[in-house]
């Protein structure tokens, strides 16, 4: 239950965002979104980053948006570090701090999230549902402001799709009938019901539910936290790939963000909720052919032979990045080859992912995307194809990890051509 406390202020608000709260600018998508609040005239962005000091804030800032090949010097005066923790009452500030941005602020965008498949509710509690409570103190202090929140399309989960009569509509509410299984969807579950009370005391609120948000489509800088992306980084890595009945809605980065900042600036679309993705899905088997043809020599091979190597490299890696928690995450092959144990592996490594296109509803979006004379360009070999060369320059700059040697030698190949 929301606190008592927290309700809309009094006062008209400001029309056009001028004075923005970013959460998560150090993450995958906060980079993006915070290069595009940027980019929108006379609009200063306040980033709250767990932190030392500010000096250091603006550091960890601008580091990761050179990581994302964001980074523009001229925008470091519209840049205004807040060192505070999304996990602490009054999100960590001191009290003089926090009426000052309730004072300046019209504007809360809320991407900041723990994201941890393997962890339970209690592990992500405090960033994603106790900082989604303070934002919303926020938003009801001072000066009337807009809270802009980044969810998920898994707070429905298989059990919610399965009851819905035809695809869930975007006005739909996560039910106390069909709780998702893992702590992170449970989480932003119970962080839309909250702000959906805040909503119904007057605080402005547009929810954006998520589905696969994939690299930037000219970029091609991974997603870390994305399972997709992850799952291809180790086909990558290992120099192999396998069939599967994979199929999933892949949005890259850009396209969620400026989708987000559009209806942000926009009077008439903001409020409610929007379901996020590509109205068409793609089989994780075309990217991996994609791929292929750009030079990275991804050997076919049985799902079951694709695990083992992966289990191999972890032992042998076991630091490596994501790759680790991949392999608690994948199913354990029972058999091999037309063995029924491996079919009944590659049916659960399918279950993972979701053709959210099947399930969701899009009519608001795109009613939003036709006002706002926006459209989602199509995923073609031109997206994937940044997503390959991203990973071809890591490898000439011998940042991607140890790879096969075989997929070594096919990569300096491509290079060369």
């Amino acid at each position: 239950m929301l606190p008592a406390d927290i309700s809309a202020p009094s006062g008209p608000g400001r029309l056009a965002p001028r004075n923005v709260l970013l959460t998560g600018a150090t993450g995958f998508i906060g980079a993006q979104l915070l290069h595009d609040l940027l980019g929108l005239r006379d609009v200063r962005v306040f980033c709250l980053i767990r932190s030392a000091s500010a000096p250091e804030a603006v550091r960890r800032v601008q580091a990761n948006l050179r990581h994302h090949g964001l980074w523009d010097e001229s925008l470091v005066p519209r840049i205004v570090p807040v060192v505070g923790d999304l996990s602490q009452p009054g999100l960590g500030l001191p009290p003089e701090v926090l009426d000052g941005l309730a004072q300046t602020l019209d504007t809360l965008v809320h991407s900041g999230a723990l994201v941890n498949l393997l962890n339970d509710y209690e592990a992500h509690r405090a960033v994603n549902v106790a900082g989604t409570v303070e934002l919303l103190r926020l938003a009801s202090r001072g000066r009337p402001k807009s809270l802009h929140h980044l969810s998920t399309l898994s707070v429905f989960p298989e059990s919610a799709r399965a009851r819905a009569a035809g695809k869930i509509p975007e006005d739909a509410e996560p039910s106390e009938a069909s709780l998702p299984t893992d702590g992170y969807s449970q989480s932003k579950w119970v962080a839309e019901r909250l702000l959906s009370q805040g909503r119904s005391r007057g605080i402005p609120v547009t929810l954006y539910r998520l589905g696969e948000v994939m690299p930037h489509s000219g970029k091609g800088t991974p997603n870390p936290r994305g399972l997709a992306d992850v799952l291809l980084q180790a086909c990558l890595r290992l120099g192999l790939s396998f069939e599967s009945s994979i199929r999933l809605d892949y949005t890259p980065v850009d396209h969620v963000s400026r989708f987000v900042v559009e209806v942000l600036r926009s009077n008439s679309a903001r409020g409610g909720c929007f379901h996020v993705l590509q109205p068409e899905s793609i089989s994780f088997d075309d990217i991996l052919a994609t791929f292929a043809r750009r030079g990275l020599g991804l050997r076919k091979v049985p799902y079951a032979e694709f695990w083992q190597a992966l289990t191999e490299r972890v032992a042998r890696y076991p630091t490596e990045k994501g790759l680790a928690s991949l392999v608690a995450l994948l199913p354990v092959p029972l058999g091999a080859g037309d063995d029924p144990g491996d079919r009944r592996a590659e049916d659960a490594l399918a279950a993972l992912f979701t053709d959210a296109t099947r399930h969701y509803a899009l009519e608001r979006t795109t009613q939003a995307l036709n006002d706002m004379a926006l459209r989602w360009p199509p995923v073609d070999a031109r997206v994937l194809g940044a997503r390959a060369e991203h990973h071809l320059a890591a490898l000439r700059r011998g940042l991607a990890g140890q790879p096969s040697p075989r997929a070594a030698r096919r990569a300096r190949s491509a290079a060369a051509r």
